[in-house]
């Protein structure tokens, strides 16, 4: 059976029997593990990343509950924003914001919430695919009202608190989507892209000279059309030069990079510089305002690029800070669509990036323009609809990130990271984090609860029930909070007026920054609740969210209750494609997770993300091959494992004997409950790349040592199989456990062997606790001395090779020099490993093997002996005999030796492979050659 079939049946087997809601049911309401399960978007198919983060949350919650922990578990959708607003505009076509605005945005916001859920049932699919336990049919979504007027809740008590503020300044902005944007919406997912502009260097011509000029650089041509000033740095070096009869003014350390041929005039300071005036470029309506003079730029301006003259227009954080400062022309020349609407009017109405073409060839045509070529830069780019950002001055609500930033730092070292580097990025982000702009020009999002009236009055709404109370007209109970309704809605103002909604709505990263209060309707309902189980004790998702959702929940966890949103946060990497690339539809350079969850199993997934460096916020090569090796190493040898034990294993199980004195059975035994010790300290320290790499050591140790090693003990009788037995059971018993909350699946499927219940009771490993470890079995000193024995037969094998006798080839004894204290017990498996009848221990620093292979002709008999076996043992496997069919077998020869070897070994030969009897007689059989001797061999099931 396909491990796939395996899987959704032990799916079925959960869900009839409840396995998940018991699991949560059966642990105490007072001892809870709180973890926020961040939402995610319902707008496309779930791929690899998400199923990464799937897995990391399921896993932690599952351990935490084999703990005695109650882990509640509720699926949340995040709803809103431009992700979804940009599907409806390609489904009907809108290629500009005036268009919604056009048809309504009553029709535009409805189609939008049609499309928030177009994906649920595939994800709800791969969800239960891939062994995540959560509540899915009663998920939260920020588009319910209860959702919303908590996050209108939330906004007005940081107003009322004083940090929330309407202000103007310098933002990322997309021209298409008319929206101001988050820096770590840009940055999250490296929304720059490496692009190939023209740069210009231009004179500025001073006024009332005969032929100076300032010479400035931009690698935004466009913005030369809104220039009001020019910025120097009064500390710096400026030389005035001769450039073919043209005087140029720039920095001096910037002479040979700008020119080949020049003739210094003078130098001076920048001080000198400041105050001189230019004429403008372009004749622009500065509305009496003063421009078109040198200032005071201080130490940002600098000689590193450039000219040392910075050119200064509204669109950049720091000409624009610079140009309030000095009280400068405000000139917007870009539209909020991007297209020019002050300037030469022969451009008018062209979009802003096509300008840069237009102003190089109107300054070179002037004589003004000393140089234009590329530049090869990288530069922002909208996440959702990739058109070219610009810097722009807009209005906008922030939060004062300022006035809180000392506290947010300091709480910052209350979070536990996983991987630990984690913190000092986190740490980095907060430190240089500017005022957090929370309103977006859009439509489908909370609205945000403002009201002015013109006499300017301004009033803040925190609830539906403030709502009813102040509005002019009748508020349903179940009022919809989107745009499109609350729009309409009119407040009562002490004027006498009517007060009316800002047009603006919430970033969307405010609402899922609120998911911890919001998605309990706090304050309104669970305030109780929140308030005990505040902070979470666990979060997880991937890197670009450490500048994105952890930080604004941080944000918002500080300023609502004075600490951290949560405890302990797991990040895990990016999954690239195998070739290092981002996993691309259109290259194909990826396998669709669903054909290889069918191939390979969601065990497979689980443990081959969980084991890599992803789990330590590294970026990995995700390869299918990572899939084959995982089934190949691990499921494939565990399910062998565990068939061999239901068949062999007696009616009486015992799954927690560790008392057995049997070295091998001491051995696993210790090395059973060092995995389980480790484990837990791996664990309750979010490590699962280490817990990983201990199970694939584990489970090669039990299957390539232990059971091989114990086979002839399986196979006997009385007290020596029923401990072998014991011991085999308590080893997977507890290796199951250990592997439930990594590896689901396999782990009931071992757990319902061991029992023999065959999923015909109620029970499942996964109501079962997390096994203790005994210190006291736990014998480092055996497992070290294990790894020497484990050496020694390497060695000794290599050393057959070398002379060309094959394991069943009985020798007479091994020489072996090694600094190891070897016990009488420990030589036991040397022997049999290496087929030896005796071991010869000489101490010495270096470990040395050395066979004697000198063969006597018992020794040949027994070799003899062992080859027939195994061809016995081929002849059973091909008529498709089990392990309990037993045999007669026939032995035709006229080989002395071979006759000779059934004399001597015949009862040993037959007890090996289950037969009642063996003969010397003629048959018809199938032939063999065995020690160069024609043999022919035939079997009868009895």
């Amino acid at each position: 059976m396909k491990r796939q079939e395996i899987e959704d049946n032990i799916t079925n087997y959960w869900e009839k029997n409840k396995v998940f809601e018991r699991s949560v049911e059966e642990r105490p309401k007072n001892n809870e593990y709180v973890f926020y399960d961040g939402p995610p978007f319902a707008t496309g198919l779930p791929h690899h990343g998400h199923i990464m983060s799937l897995i990391t949350k399921d896993l932690f919650p599952r351990y935490h509950t084999m703990k005695g922990y109650r882990v509640e578990r509720r699926w949340g959708w995040d709803c809103h924003g431009l992700p979804i607003e940009n599907i409806v505009e390609k489904d009907l076509k809108i290629k500009e914001k005036k268009q919604i605005e056009e048809m309504g945005v009553d029709k535009f916001n409805e189609v939008a919430r049609t499309k928030v859920l177009g994906y649920v049932d595939e994800w709800k699919k791969t969800v239960g695919r891939i062994g995540k336990w959560i509540e899915f049919d009663d998920s939260y979504k920020t588009m319910d009202q209860t959702y919303m007027e908590s996050v209108w809740s939330i906004f007005k008590k940081l107003y009322d608190k004083g940090f929330i503020y309407e202000g103007k300044k310098v933002l990322m902005y997309c021209p298409r989507c008319e929206t101001p944007l988050a820096n770590s919406e840009i940055q999250m997912d490296n929304s720059y892209k490496d692009v190939v502009e023209k740069t210009a260097t231009v004179g500025f011509k001073i006024k009332g000279s005969e032929d100076e000029y300032l010479l400035a650089w931009t690698t935004t041509p466009w913005t030369l059309i809104g220039n009001v000033a020019i910025a120097v740095n009064p500390k710096l070096t400026y030389a005035k030069v001769d450039v073919f009869g043209k005087k140029f003014i720039l920095a001096k350390d910037l002479l040979d990079a700008t020119f080949k041929d020049y003739k210094i005039i003078e130098e001076f300071k920048g001080k000198k510089l400041i105050d001189v005036e230019y004429e403008p470029l372009y004749e622009m309506d500065t509305e009496g305002k003063k421009g078109f003079y040198v200032i005071d730029g201080g130490e940002e301006v600098t000689s590193e690029d450039g000219t040392g003259l910075v050119h200064m227009a509204i669109y950049g954080e720091f000409d624009y800070l610079q140009i309030r400062k000095h009280d400068l022309p405000i000139i917007q020349h870009i539209g909020a669509n991007g297209l020019l609407e002050k300037g030469p009017e022969q451009w008018k109405g062209k979009w802003f990036k096509k300008l840069d073409g237009d102003v190089l060839e109107d300054l070179y045509n002037r004589g003004i323009l000393v140089e234009a070529k590329e530049h090869n830069h990288s530069y922002p780019f909208c996440y959702r609809c990739e058109t070219p950002l610009i810097y722009n001055a807009v209005d906008s609500w922030f939060v004062d990130i300022g006035k809180i930033k000392p506290k947010l730092i300091k709480k910052a070292k209350e979070i536990n990271w996983h991987p630990k580097n984690v913190e000092t990025r986190f740490n980095h982000i907060v430190e240089t984090a500017p005022d957090w702009s929370i309103s977006r020009n859009r439509f489908w999002a909370t609205a945000i609860p403002v009201w002015k009236c013109e006499c300017g009055e301004e009033k803040i709404i925190g609830s539906v029930k403030e709502l009813q109370e102040n509005a002019t007209t009748k508020v349903e109970a179940n009022v919809d909070l989107h745009k499109h309704i609350v729009d309409k809605i009119k407040l009562k103002c002490k004027c006498g007026k009517e007060m009316e909604r800002i047009p603006e709505v919430l970033d969307c990263w405010f609402e899922s920054g609120s998911m911890p209060y919001a998605s309990k309707h706090f304050p309104f309902e669970n305030e109780k609740w929140l308030k005990e189980h505040f902070p979470a004790d666990f979060i997880s998702e991937y890197i670009g969210q450490v500048r994105a959702w952890f930080y604004y929940m941080h944000v918002l966890g500080v300023l609502l209750m004075d600490k951290p949103p949560f405890k302990h946060c797991v990040v895990n990497g990016n999954i690239l494609a195998e070739d290092g690339n981002k996993m691309s539809k259109s290259k194909g350079n990826f396998t669709d997770p669903n054909k290889l969850l069918d191939e390979y199993g969601a065990d497979a997934f689980r443990f081959y993300l969980m084991s890599t460096p992803v789990m330590k916020a590294q970026d990995m090569n995700f390869s299918d091959e990572g899939l084959r090796e995982v089934s190949r190493k691990l499921l494939n040898i565990l399910t062998n494992v565990n068939r061999f034990y239901e068949l062999f294993a007696s009616e009486n199980k015992v799954l927690d004997d560790d008392s057995s004195k049997d070295v091998m059975d001491k051995w696993i035994i210790s090395k059973t409950h060092k995995l389980i010790k480790d484990s837990t300290t791996n664990l309750d320290d979010y490590n699962t790349v280490k817990v990983c790499a201990d199970v694939l050591c584990f489970v090669d140790d039990l299957s390539t040592w232990f059971v091989r090693r114990s086979r002839d003990r399986f196979k006997s009788e009385g007290a020596e199989k029923e401990n072998a037995f014991h011991t085999l059971a308590f080893a997977l018993d507890n290796l199951s456990k250990v592997m439930a909350p990594i590896t689901p699946f396999v782990a009931e499927e071992i757990y319902q062997t061991l029992r023999g219940e065959n999923f015909e009771k109620n029970t499942s490993i996964h109501l079962e606790e997390w096994p203790k470890s005994n210190k006291k079995l736990i014998n480092l000193d055996l497992e070290e001395k294990m790894v020497g024995v484990r050496e020694i037969v390497s060695k000794g094998l290599d050393e057959r090779i070398k002379v060309k006798l094959a394991v069943k080839q009985p020798l007479a004894k091994v020489i072996i020099t090694t600094p190891i204290e070897l016990t009488k017990e420990l030589e036991q498996p040397i022997m049999s490993e290496l087929n030896v009848k005796a071991v010869e221990i000489k101490k010495g620093k270096e470990l040395l093997v050395e066979l004697d292979t000198k063969l006597t002709p018992e020794l040949e008999q027994e070799g003899a002996a062992r080859e027939i076996m195994r061809k016995i043992n081929d002849l059973r496997k091909k008529i498709g005999l089990t392990i309990q069919d037993k045999i007669g077998v026939s032995v035709e020869t006229d080989s002395e030796l071979i006759n000779k070897t059934i004399e001597a070994f015949g009862t040993i030969i037959a007890n090996s492979v289950q037969a009642d009897d063996l003969k010397l007689e003629k048959n018809e059989g199938t032939e063999f050659v065995i020690k160069e001797q024609k043999v022919k061999i035939e079997i009868k099931k009895k």
